[in-house]
This record gives C-alpha cells, structure tokens and sequence, in this order.
C-alpha cells in the first residue's frame, strides 16, 4: 500500500435479483444512486445482480459477452455519472466453450475504466438434500488465481460467495496487501443461517480485515431463495453495519486508524509464515 489511504464511505447493496434482466439493471442503479448520494464513494452490488433463474440453461442463454455487456455498461456509466467506484457484484459472462460461462466480478473506477476482473474460483457444488441440490461445475468455468486491486487507495482482496469457505483464498489476499475483503454473495437461506456470520467474523479475525459482503435476499424464483444479510465487519471481527432483510442499502466508513489498532493489538498478520502457491486454492474436482 502506497501511504495511508483515508477514510472511505463504502455502500454494500441487498438485492432480490430474478430472470428479468431490466428489472435487476433498474433495482441497482436505483440502489446505486441511493448510496452514491448518500455520500458512498465505493458501492458495491451482490452476486448474479443482473440475473438470477432456476436452470443453467436459462443461465447460459442469458450470459453476456465480455465486449457486449450490457451489466457492465451499466456499472460503467453509473460510476461517471455519479464519481463513484463500483464492485459490479457479479455477471455471467460467455466463454469460448457455450456450455460454459464465467462467475465475474469486475471492478470500475471514477473514470469508467475497469481495474480488475476476478472470475470465481470455488465453485458452489453441494446436496442440501431433497431437491436443493446445486452444481455450479456444470455449467461455469472457474477462475485461476485470486486478485488483489487498489480501489481509492485501500488494497481489497476480491471473492465471489462460496470463496469464502476456503480461508487459503484470504490468506493469500492478505499476503498481497489486502486490508478489505469483498465478498459479493447469494447465500441460501440453510447455510446462511447456519454459517454466514460466522464466516465473515472468521475470515475478518484471521486476517485483521474489513469484510464488506453485499448479499442477495428473498426468494428470486418458486425454487430459489437467498438468505440476505448484507453485512460489514471490522477487522477486530465485530459486525459494524448489517441489513436482515428487503431491498437497500449498508454503509460504513472504512476507518484507517481502527484497522491500524486492531494490527497493532495483534501483529501476527505482519509475522505470519503463511505465503503459500496461489494455485493452492484451486478447487480439484472431476472433470466428467
């Protein structure tokens, strides 16, 4: 980190995104605009805001070309109109293969410019039994390698929802620099209740870390809902902002001194061994 970086007034988002991609591109740049004046200079938007439906199929018709997206030429122009910095949450994006897309999280300055893309790495594949059952290996292709960028002068690690199982990912982001974590998510309601919480404050402890994590909220569609909880945590590992439930939005000031005492009553961030290969955190599954 290059000097001390000042306060900054970040905006977490709650979302209930669903199939209709205007609607979703409505729902957030009204929720944008609500947190850029009041007084957010980085705002940041949930997982899968600009859509969320019940298949893959209906996910992979609805990806976006990473030259041609619609999503991010609303993040873009949102962060020019109103000088803010944006978390663009996440968009699913084409790849070369069309049985595949990309769980992407982009990063957009004051100017309009992207300044980082961070593709999800841990892929959300789990049986919670009965018909909540979930593959996201099917049908994304995950990232390579976690990503660190400088937003208005904060080192923020980037992770996308089920990232935040696996603390070798923050680990990581925090040996490259990062003070801030930002964890874009649609949590179910099961693990959510169960272990939502405890992850942010855990990951957040282990790292002396800001924890910023925009979530979505509410049932999206007959079979999917999200847990909500928007929520922010200090590095001490308190929760300082949340949002239960609905629609709106988290801030809080990312406060340099309070990061400064927490490192200073614990140094082990400054002392730990821990460098580790960043393809460690690469999720090894079967291919088939």
């Amino acid at each position: 980190m290059n000097g001390t970086p000042e306060n900054l007034l970040v905006a977490a988002i709650q979302m209930n995104a669903g199939p209709d991609r205007e609607r979703n591109h409505a729902t957030a740049l009204r929720l944008m605009t609500e947190a850029a004046d009041s007084g957010a200079r980085l705002v940041a938007l949930p997982e899968n805001f600009s859509y969320i439906g019940d298949h893959p199929v209906a996910k992979l018709a609805n990806a976006e070309d990473p030259e041609n997206s619609p999503s991010l030429d609303l993040i873009r122009s949102t962060a020019v109109k109103k000088n803010i910095s944006i978390v663009g949450g996440s968009i699913p994006l084409r790849t070369a293969d069309p049985a595949k897309v990309t769980n992407t999280t982009f990063v957009i300055d004051q100017s309009g410019i992207p300044i980082a893309r961070y593709d999800k790495i841990h892929l959300f594949d789990a049986n919670l039994g009965g018909a909540k059952s979930f593959r996201e290996s099917e049908y994304v292709r995950p990232g390579a390698l976690p990503v660190c960028v400088n937003i208005r002068g904060w080192e923020m690690g980037l992770s996308i929802c089920y990232d935040l199982r696996f603390p070798e990912h923050y680990r990581i982001l925090a040996a490259e620099g990062a003070t801030v974590f930002l964890v874009p998510s649609a949590f179910t309601v099961e693990t959510g209740r169960a272990h939502w919480e405890i992850l942010l404050r855990a990951r957040a402890i282990e790292n002396l870390c800001y924890v910023v994590a925009p979530a979505q909220w509410g049932r999206h569609t007959a079979a999917r809902e999200s847990y909500g909880r928007t929520t922010v945590v200090s590095p001490w590992g308190e929760i300082i902002a949340e949002l239960h439930d609905g629609e709106g939005i988290v801030l809080c000031e990312l406060d340099q001194s309070l990061l400064s005492g927490a490192r200073a009553k614990l140094p082990g961030i400054r002392t730990a061994t821990f460098r580790g290969d960043r393809n460690i955190i690469t999720q090894k599954r079967d291919d088939k």
